[in-house]
C-alpha cells in the first residue's frame, strides 16, 4: 500500500496534507456499502472537490488505495458485521447469516430491511474511517517527507565530496 502511494507521490508534486486528506476520504468511501463503486466514487469526489472547491485537495489514486480497506477478501465478514450493527440500531425482521459475496449481492438487491441495516451499520465505521484515514495518511506523509529529507542530505554530501575532490585535484595540479 505504501509503495503505491510512494510511486504516486514521486510522479506528482503534492501539497502538504493531500495524502492524509485522500486517505481519509478513501477509507470513508471504502467503509461505505457501495460494492464496486468505490473507485468511481473516489474519482468523482476528488474531481468535484479539486475543481470546485480547492485545487490539489485530493488525489484520487491515493483515495482509491485507502478505499481498499474493505476488499473482496474481507467483504463477507465486514458486511455481516454491518448488518449486525444495523440490526442493533433498528428492528430487523430476521437475522440473516451471510455465506459468500454472492449472497450479499442478492441480499442488497432485494432492498429490504437488510439493506437499510447494512447502510446504518456502516455509518459508524465510515465515521471511524475518517480520523483513522487522516492519521494513517499523515504518518505516510511524515515518512515520505523524512525520506525526501534524507535523500537531499545524501545528495548534498555527495556534491560536497565531489567539490572537495575537485579542489584537491586542482591544488595538486598546481
Amino acid at each position: 500500500m505504501v509503495g503505491k502511494i510512494l510511486r504516486q507521490w514521486r510522479r506528482t508534486s503534492m501539497s502538504p496534507g493531500v495524502i492524509s486528506r485522500s486517505m481519509c476520504m478513501g477509507m470513508a468511501v471504502g467503509f461505505s456499502p457501495t460494492v464496486g463503486l468505490q473507485a468511481v466514487m473516489c474519482f468523482l469526489i476528488a474531481l468535484a472537490c479539486n475543481r470546485f472547491w480547492r485545487p490539489a485537495m485530493f488525489d484520487w489514486v491515493i483515495a482509491l488505495v485507502g478505499s481498499l480497506v474493505v476488499n473482496p477478501l474481507t467483504m463477507v465478514p465486514t458486511y455481516t458485521f454491518y448488518y449486525w450493527v444495523g440490526c442493533q440500531a433498528m428492528t430487523c425482521s430476521s437475522l440473516v447469516e451471510f455465506k459468500d459475496a454472492e449472497h450479499i449481492k442478492d441480499f442488497v438487491y432485494a432492498l429490504g430491511d437488510g439493506t437499510l441495516a447494512i447502510f446504518l451499520g456502516s455509518i459508524p465505521f465510515m465515521l471511524i474511517g475518517l480520523p483513522a484515514g487522516y492519521f494513517l495518511g499523515r504518518v505516510i506523509e511524515r515518512l515520505l517527507e523524512a525520506r525526501a529529507q534524507r535523500r537531499r542530505v545524501r545528495l548534498l554530501e555527495v556534491a560536497r565530496r565531489r567539490r572537495e575532490q575537485e579542489l584537491r585535484a586542482a591544488q595538486s595540479a598546481q
